[in-house]
């Protein structure tokens, strides 16, 4: 296993990232690193505190809510190196989301009280946060953009795209059950089904279980 460092961690996490080592080492030195949770595991839940910063450092989290009728909207996921619950260093509030590992996670964390009393010496890490919160919320408009007006064929199409560009291979494994990939598309199931076996049809892929071979 690759050793970790708590300093790297920490520098690579994207709301840190362009900071001074002088204080990456500050900040390293209030955080806790490598909690495991197993695939499956609840992080927290909606209604609990936020009490700290997250950073995963290996795995996957998803993000999701639940509607009126119990089903899981999910939201976003958080891959390597991502934060999530910035508002846990500025403010006392509560969850109203999900977030469970899809996969075996390594979270490292910072909790507020420890964060607000080194924020008050160092400003230019809420410099940092705000810019963050900006860059997330780029995304999700843009990914709204992307998928909002495409069909099922499509979406589905365009996400397989996106996934191989981000791998770097036309031959990958779906990182996301086919359950989380429906919810994820905003499509049922049995229509995520019907799609995959369109574009077999049409031989714009080639799958066997949960590996895909863009053609």
């Amino acid at each position: 296993m690759v050793n970790h460092s708590p300093f790297h961690c920490v520098q690579t996490a994207p709301i840190f990232v362009g900071l001074d080592n002088a204080t990456l080492e500050k900040l390293t030195a209030i955080s806790t690193h490598q909690q495991r949770y197993a695939a499956g595991t609840t992080i927290y839940e909606a209604g609990s505190d936020v009490d700290r910063l997250l950073v995963v450092d290996r795995g996957r989290v998803k993000i999701y809510r639940l509607d009126e009728n119990g089903q899981e909207q999910i939201l976003y996921f958080l891959e390597e190196h991502a934060v999530d619950s910035e508002a846990a260093l500025f403010t006392d509030s509560i969850h109203h989301n999900f977030a469970e590992t899809v996969e075996d996670s390594l979270i490292c964390s910072i909790r507020k009280n420890d964060f607000q009393q080194l924020v008050r010496t160092t400003p230019t890490l809420a410099v940092s946060l705000i810019n963050n919160f900006g860059n997330r919320l780029t995304d999700l408009e843009n990914r709204s953009a992307r998928y909002g007006t495409l069909t099922a064929h499509d979406r589905l199409k365009k996400y397989l795209e996106d996934t191989s560009e981000q791998i770097g291979s036309r031959y990958f494994k779906l990182p996301l059950s086919k359950r989380d990939l429906a919810n994820w598309l905003s499509v049922t199931p049995e229509t995520l089904s019907r799609q995959f076996t369109k574009l077999i049809q049409e031989e714009i892929i080639e799958m066997q279980g949960r590996m895909i071979k863009l053609k």
